[in-house]
C-alpha cells in the first residue's frame, strides 16, 4: 500500500516554497533601494522628488520582511537563546524547544488569520495609501500567507522534535 503522505515530501516543499518566497522579499529589498536612489536624485540634482517613494518603500519593507521571514527561521537567523539550551540537560532543552515551536505554531496561527481577516476588511473599504492610491489590502494578504507559511515551518520543526529518538 502506499504512502498517500510524505512527511519529507511536506518538509522540502515547504523549505522550497520559502525560499522562492524569500527571492520575492529579495527583489522587494532591491526595490527599495532603487526607489531610494530615485528619490535621492529626483530631489538634489533635479529639485522634484519622487512622488510616493515613503509609500513604496513601507510597502515593500512589509513584503520583504514577510516573505524573508520563513527562510529566516528555516535557518536559524533568528535572535534566539541558543546558548542557553546548550547548557541545559539534553532531553530538558528538546521539551523547551518543543514548547516555543509549539507557542510558535499557536502565534503565527494567529497573525495568519488576523492577516486574513485585516485585509478582508481593507478591500471592503477599499482602504488605499494617501499619496499614490495604491491598494492595502494585498500587502495584508502578503502579511496572512507568512503567517501560514511560518506556521508550516514550526509544525515541521514541532513534528521534527517530537520524532527524535531517545538517547
Amino acid at each position: 500500500m502506499k504512502k498517500f503522505f510524505s512527511f519529507n515530501k511536506f518538509r522540502d516543499f515547504i523549505f522550497w516554497l520559502s525560499g522562492k518566497l524569500s527571492i520575492i522579499g529579495g527583489i522587494a529589498l532591491f526595490s527599495i533601494i532603487l526607489v531610494t536612489c530615485f528619490d535621492v536624485i529626483g530631489t538634489k540634482v533635479f529639485k522634484k522628488p519622487f512622488s510616493g517613494s515613503y509609500e513604496i518603500v513601507f510597502l515593500a519593507q512589509l513584503i520583504a520582511i514577510a516573505m524573508a521571514a520563513g527562510d529566516t527561521l528555516i535557518y536559524g537567523r533568528h535572535v534566539h537563546v541558543e546558548m542557553f539550551i546548550m547548557k541545559m540537560p539534553k532531553r530538558l532543552g528538546r521539551i523547551i524547544s518543543i514548547i516555543v515551536s509549539f507557542l510558535g505554531l499557536i502565534l503565527f496561527v494567529v497573525v495568519a488569520w488576523e492577516g486574513f481577516v485585516y485585509a478582508f476588511s481593507l478591500k471592503a473599504v477599499h482602504e488605499v495609501t494617501g499619496t499614490v492610491k495604491i491598494p492595502l489590502y494585498p500587502f495584508a494578504f502578503v502579511l496572512g500567507i507568512s503567517g501560514v507559511l511560518i506556521s508550516l515551518i514550526y509544525l515541521v520543526r514541532l513534528i521534527e522534535l517530537m520524532k527524535v529518538k531517545k538517547a
